[in-house]
């Protein structure tokens, strides 16, 4: 047994230490490639203190030949990777070649070489399929049932259902898909599209609207058009110098926006189409709440109780909506009510900046403008008056040397 032993202590002893060689080897990142794209080739270097590495292309390629040549800073053995990337010029074989040497700490150097082909072919025409291969709302049926050539869906959800998945993948894998996932949804119509984009571009899109049940809607007729009260203030925003406020409408409490200062109460409409807009609420009657918001006015549009002579009706469009107004041809001029101070007054419009319309000065300027003209009208007509006057002067004048002239030749 102690011989054994001795025997093993003596093998471990007289036991160099092995090191893994120097190698080298070239790889490609694609087998082929279209042309007008580009491809890699890498050297990998391994065990290796110094190298002195070339890598060459040839063939349907402008080129992308380099050297690499250095040594660790500590002259022991590492791993190093070299890459070239050239781009396909044309249709063929791109060939990719690896010359050198290289050394490792031991100070034994080995010659390498290595080659890899890339085949260029025709680059592949683009997609134009910009169709769904399928489209749901988890946990809903949609209806009709999916076609990809129908592009308009309709789910009903219950009134509990505040947020839904709407999930869809794409016919073709170079197309992509914009408007999945998780989306809020209220009481009524909400509409969301769906674009599948054709790596050519071209949009599809795709409508799905989700109707969330309302055991009791509250429907409502404003303008020939048909509205449901919103009852969830989480869909209302709350607009400027106006407070939060409730109105009772039938047996729900409605949230609702109140301003002090005018005592307008709004509420929310939502349309067929889902969309919300605030209207001002009296006493069951709705009306258009359309509002002129600048760093100085908060404007509500109304009807003017009395109108300007001069003026006659016209519409302007402010805030991408139509705005009853007046113009007497060179100026246009709007009525309303002031948020800030209660106050119904004219403000002029020269389409981008609201300024106050003073009636006084604006009737003021009328007159005198009437005046001057009278005057102007009274100077021309008296001198055209003069003008005859002493034409006649001079004709009756003519006349009467005229006569005497005769009488003279007489007497001669």
């Amino acid at each position: 047994m102690k011989k054994l032993l001795m025997f093993i202590f003596c093998l471990g002893f007289n036991l160099s230490v092995v090191y893994a060689a120097p190698s080298a080897s070239i790889s490609v990142n694609k087998s082929s490639v279209e042309n007008g794209g580009s491809v890699s080739a890498t050297v990998t270097v391994k065990s290796t203190a110094a190298w002195n590495i070339k890598i060459s292309s040839s063939g349907a390629t402008s080129g992308c030949t380099q050297k690499f040549a250095d040594a660790t800073s500590n002259g022991q053995n590492t791993t190093k990777y070299f890459t070239v990337t050239c781009k396909a010029t044309s249709i063929g074989t791109i060939n990719f070649t690896m010359t050198g040497d290289i050394t490792d700490a031991s100070g034994n150097n080995i010659t390498v070489s290595g080659s890899r082909n890339v085949s260029v072919v025709k680059p592949r025409e683009k997609s134009s399929n910009n169709y769904l291969k399928s489209l749901s709302v988890e946990g809903y049926e949609i209806s009709p049932a999916f076609d990809k050539k129908t592009s308009e869906y309709t789910v009903s959800v219950p009134s509990t259902v505040s947020k839904i998945n709407i999930i869809a993948t794409k016919e073709d894998s170079y197309s992509s898909i914009s408007g999945t996932g998780e989306k809020e949804v209220s009481e009524g119509v909400n509409t969301f599209d769906i674009t599948v984009t054709s790596e050519t571009g071209v949009a599809n899109i795709y409508s799905l609207k989700v109707n969330v049940l309302d055991q009791n809607p509250i429907e409502v007729t404003v303008d020939n058009k048909k509205y449901t009260v919103v009852k969830e203030s989480k869909n209302l925003t709350k607009p400027e110098l106006f407070e939060e406020a409730t109105v009772k409408i039938g047996e729900f409490d409605i949230p609702a926006f109140k301003n002090e200062t005018t005592g307008y109460t709004l509420v929310g409409l939502k349309d067929e189409s889902g969309n919300i807009s605030l209207f001002i609420y009296d006493d069951g009657k709705y009306k258009s709440y359309d509002e002129y918001l600048t760093k100085r006015l908060t404007l509500v549009f109304v009807t003017p109780k009395d109108r300007i002579n001069g003026f006659t009706s016209k519409t302007v469009t402010i805030n991408e909506k139509e705005i009853s107004a007046f113009t007497d041809g060179k100026i246009t001029i709007v009525y309303a009510i002031n948020l800030e101070d209660g106050k119904e007054a004219y403000y002029k419009f020269d389409g981008e900046v609201m300024q106050k319309f003073d009636v006084d000065d604006y009737n003021k300027e009328v007159k005198d403008k009437d005046l001057k003209e009278g005057i102007i009208y009274g100077l021309a007509a008296l001198s055209l008056g003069l003008f005859l006057v002493i034409i006649l002067i001079l004709v009756k004048n003519k006349k009467k040397l005229v006569a005497i002239s005769e009488k003279i030749k007489e007497n001669c």
